[in-house]
């Protein structure tokens, strides 16, 4: 019998920028997460100024800058060339920047300049805040000299930027740093509009290297005679690269996904409380995709409408489901259908097959598609997690306490609950150590969702379902996992509560789980236990430090043969049969050759079965056979 996957998928649309997010990259050191820009088709474009800053800064700029409220020639955005000290191969040197690394821009090579907030700050030294060349918080502009765009009535600006973001903590009176463009008609003596840049990095996180920016300006300096813009840092810490600056006539055809009401360009729910990276067979959810499309091109675009390609493990589009249309968008223009309905598009059953799954948001009208990078999720026959495989930073005892540090995540486990599957089997937790993981003990708890209390009183112990503790060997460290077996522990609960509790002995071992960026978790789906505080937090504000932790569960319904293995471990070693023992027969318990022995040596079957293949054996005689699979381990069944 071979099983069967059913995808539904809801689309709903709403409206203009993103970016692709980067997949599975393990940095060679903890970091930020990383966005860069979308896919578009390519088209003409009419480049009225350029400026790739292959000479420095030039002279008829106007470039300003104040240092904690106060004029300061030193707060200024600082040219790396192929000559300059440090050259364009370094990025920030602040002390807190982290890695140092330049802008990507097509032309990185000839140089770039950056607005180095931290290092202005403290001169590169720990402890030395505020006592660089130029104290934060900078106020800093530079500005191109005066256009004449009277023949020009669409305009874009557009630059290559890299930016990571630092909120005021260290002076509660500072605004959260930010970027910007503004834009004046009268040649600089005023500056009336202005777009803030960057606005879905959060605090301590930070854009691609690569990230593309366009504004649209046509309606601040489009056919003005003065036109002007100018870049803005107004903050604190940590740096502003930017590179490649172009004013242009945009393209006559192109849309674009973009953040509107503060949701971000392409959002992703999954009909569910938490965002699942890791989906089982019997767990996958809905996919529901909220995405905000903007007309960025000279003429109206007709008949649009949104598309989601599914694609299988070898990148074959298997499924596509469809918005409805409109009829037409205006340059300009915001296509919202968050307003109006949600859709539920049935493309049917598919061959289940492990892997990596994908999906890919395409907006498409009668004159160009827009394609939307493609987000990747795991599909397993029993793993659930809200991860989607990147690593962006860890966490642990070097943040929330050095003894007893938590993390828990919302499992719902109640996808498939049908009459003959009222309660799930608990197979095991796997955790994802951070490289920076020295030893130390884990605890991992398995709650009830009743046992929720609040973040004060945490969690009720009555409403524990299962327990398991071990300590971080050597191995653990290697591999950068550790697993908790719970062997086959039944769980009533359709939803749980994982929570994992982490040991350093007072700072003698760090204790650190991975974290994944990749798309923000929401609500209750996870939260953080400070040990410092005794007690439980959301997360961190306006940032996801803390967001997908690396705890995933192995989990199946509690029927015969609905799941092969019990761990992450491969299933020629670890299979069982079911059930056991049994009157009629057993059920497969993975796709190969099997073979059936009794126990005087006699061959009583000998075949390629499918994975829940059933084994009749209502006609053999009652006893001990054993059962081979794929020539590797034999089990016994008893009949």
């Amino acid at each position: 019998m071979k099983h069967r996957l059913l995808f539904v998928l809801s689309l709903f649309v709403g409206f203009a920028s993103f970016g692709q997010i980067a997949r599975d990259s393990d940095q060679i050191q903890d970091g930020d997460v990383r966005y860069s820009g979308q896919n578009r088709t390519s088209a003409t474009e009419t480049v009225i100024m350029s400026e790739d800053f292959a000479n420095g800064i030039p002279s008829t700029w106007i470039h300003q800058g104040t240092a904690n409220g106060t004029a300061d020639p030193d707060a200024r955005f600082e040219y790396r060339g192929i000559a300059t000290t440090p050259s364009n191969a370094t990025g920030s040197r602040g002390f807190y920047a982290g890695a140092a690394l330049p802008i990507a821009s097509p032309t990185t090579s000839n140089g770039f300049i950056i607005l180095d907030s931290d290092y202005l700050d403290n001169s590169g030294l720990t402890g030395n805040n505020g006592n660089g060349p130029a104290a934060a918080p900078h106020l800093v502009t530079l500005a191109p000299p005066m256009m004449d765009l009277t023949q020009y009535s669409n305009i874009v600006v557009s630059f290559t930027n890299y930016y990571r973001r630092r909120q005021g903590t260290q002076n509660l009176s500072t605004a959260v740093s930010a970027t910007y463009l503004d834009f004046s008609t009268d040649g600089g003596q005023t500056w009336p509009h202005s777009v803030e840049l960057n606005t879905h990095i959060g605090n301590n996180q930070s854009t691609a290297a690569d990230f593309l920016v366009e504004v649209n300006a046509s309606s601040f300096i489009g056919g003005q005679d003065s036109a002007m813009f100018r870049l803005r840092f107004d903050g604190r810490y940590y740096y502003w690269q930017v590179d490649d600056i172009e004013v242009k006539v945009p393209e006559y055809n192109r849309m674009k996904f973009t953040s509107f009401n503060g949701a971000p360009p392409v959002d992703v729910l999954y009909n569910s409380t938490s965002r699942y990276g890791h989906m089982s067979q019997f767990e996958q959810r809905p996919i529901t995709v909220d995405a905000n499309v903007y007309n960025f091109g000279v003429n109206p675009q007709t008949n649009v409408y949104l598309a989601l390609d599914v694609l299988d493990p070898n990148g074959t589009v298997v499924a596509t489901a469809y918005s409805d249309t409109t009829a037409s968008l205006a340059p300009g223009d915001t296509l919202d259908f968050t307003q109006l309905n949600t859709y539920n598009r049935a493309v049917g059953a598919l061959t289940f097959v492990p892997g990596t799954y994908s999906f890919a948001v395409r907006v498409v009208s009668d004159s160009t598609i827009e394609a939307f990078d493609t987000l990747s999720y795991q599909l397993s026959e029993q793993r659930m997690a809200l991860d989607f495989g990147g690593f962006d930073n860890s966490l642990g005892t070097n943040a929330l306490g050095l003894d007893g540090a938590g993390m828990a995540v919302y499992m719902d486990l109640g996808m498939f609950n049908p009459a003959t599957a009222t309660a799930q089997r608990l197979f095991g937790v796997e955790l994802g150590l951070s490289s920076l993981t020295t030893g130390g003990t884990i605890e991992v708890s398995v709650y009830d969702t009743a046992a929720w209390q609040g973040y004060t009183a945490g969690f009720d112990q009555t409403g524990l379902l299962a327990y398991a503790t071990d300590s971080i060997t050597a191995a653990d460290i290697s591999s950068q996992t550790k697993y908790f077996d719970f062997g086959q522990q039944l769980l009533q609960s359709g939803a749980v509560y994982v929570a994992v509790n982490m040991y350093s002995n007072n700072g003698q071992y760090e204790v650190r789980l991975k974290n994944d960026q990749t798309i923000r978790q929401t609500g209750l789906s996870k939260m953080m236990y400070n040990a410092n505080d005794a007690r439980w937090f959301s997360g961190y504000s306006n940032s996801m430090t803390f967001n997908a932790p690396w705890i995933r569960v192995d989990v199946c319904p509690n029927i015969p043969g609905a799941c092969g293995l019990g761990t992450s471990e491969p299933v020629e070693t670890l299979w069982t049969l079911s059930p056991n023992p049994g009157a009629q027969g057993f059920n497969v318990p993975e796709f190969g050759e099997v073979s059936v022995v009794d126990a005087f040596g006699r061959v009583v079957l000998c075949a390629r079965a499918e994975r829940g293949s059933w084994v009749d054996a209502s006609k053999w005689s009652p006893g001990l056979y054993f059962v081979t699979l794929n020539g590797v381990t034999q089990r016994w069944i008893k009949l």
